[in-house]
């Protein structure tokens, strides 16, 4: 590898590093700006909206799988 190479490599890891944290910071700065006073971060601390978070990451797995069941039966009698 000839220095050129090296520079390179070097210099686009740390623009992809300091995009990642502009980008970041970005959406943060958006989200206290959009945010309600007295509204708080989505991810629920009581265990009652965790409970409801699991609950409901539960009917999207069984809702995607029948999804998935209905495209493969589709598939199976629909031939293009």
């Amino acid at each position: 590898m000839n220095a050129n190479r090296i520079i390179n490599m070097i210099v686009r890891q740390v623009m992809r590093r300091l995009v990642t944290r502009g980008v970041d910071k970005g959406f943060d700065l958006a989200d206290r700006v959009t945010r309600k006073p007295g509204e708080t971060h989505s991810a629920p601390s009581d265990p009652e909206g965790k409970r409801r978070m699991a609950e409901s990451a539960g009917r999207q797995r069984q809702n995607m799988k029948q999804a998935q069941q209905l495209t493969r039966q589709m598939r199976r009698f629909m031939k293009f």
